[in-house]
């Protein structure tokens, strides 16, 4: 097995070789990227951060108050979902373009610009888990787009990677119809874990967080067996 500096120097090496014969290119207009990114910094500007959001569940409030009201009549499973942007404009069209088009670059854009913002965390979970597909669904678009964003943050925070151990074992209706209340009952018992009792922390990796009965439903699946932390890390938040 490689040691790590190994690895370290090859990633550079990769680096060096790709910026030099194949330069980074924004994706959006095709100009110079930056920061290692296929995304220029006007587009990058272009991305819409979401400002004053509850301290649980991520979503925007339009009060002070740290803790939206859903939270706070039904606490969730999971402990924080931590977005970087709304879920519209550029956003969307990274998240789009990867999942329907197959554009893999994008997973790399958005799995760099997630993986910059929680290096910055003080506490880092065991492990990093990407939200799972059905096998169906796995086979039909034929990759997981959360577990190509997963795979970026991992190199860059050297956190470990955990891939298998959650698993959707029910091939849920799209959920992207549904509203909230159908969402949750489209999602019961959709999951299964059978990760080791070492594991006590968790960062669930995803695209995108809706109503985030998805990031609820993974979360009570891992604290069952025995997680006693469980956050949720994503790109865009609807």
């Amino acid at each position: 097995m490689l040691s790590k500096l190994i690895c370290n120097k090859i990633d550079n090496w990769l680096n060096i070789a790709q910026s030099s014969f194949y330069p980074y290119t924004c994706f959006i207009c095709h100009q110079p990227g930056i920061n290692h990114l296929d995304l220029c910094g006007s587009c990058a500007n272009d991305l819409i951060t979401i400002e004053q959001t509850c301290t649980v569940c991520d979503i925007q409030l339009n009060v002070g108050s740290a803790i939206c009201g859903r939270c706070l009549k039904t606490t969730p499973y999971f402990d924080q979902i931590t977005t970087l942007y709304r879920y519209e404009g550029i956003a969307k069209l990274l998240i789009q373009s990867l999942k329907f088009q197959s554009k893999h670059s994008c997973a790399r854009i958005m799995g760099e610009l997630l993986m910059q913002h929680v290096k910055k965390k003080a506490n880092k979970p065991d492990v990093l888990m990407a939200v799972p597909l059905h096998s169906k669904r796995l086979s039909e678009r034929g990759f997981n787009q959360s577990e190509l964003i997963a795979e970026h943050i991992h190199k860059g925070t050297d956190i470990p990677l955990i891939h298998h151990q959650l698993k959707r074992t029910i091939n849920t209706q799209s959920q992207t119809s549904l509203k909230a209340a159908e969402r949750r009952k489209n999602l019961k018992d959709a999951f299964q874990y059978s990760g080791v009792d070492t594991v006590k922390s968790v960062a669930i990796i995803d695209d995108v967080v809706t109503t985030g009965s998805t990031a609820n439903e993974i979360a009570k699946t891992l604290k069952q067996q025995g997680v006693e932390r469980v956050e949720i890390w994503a790109f865009a938040r609807a």
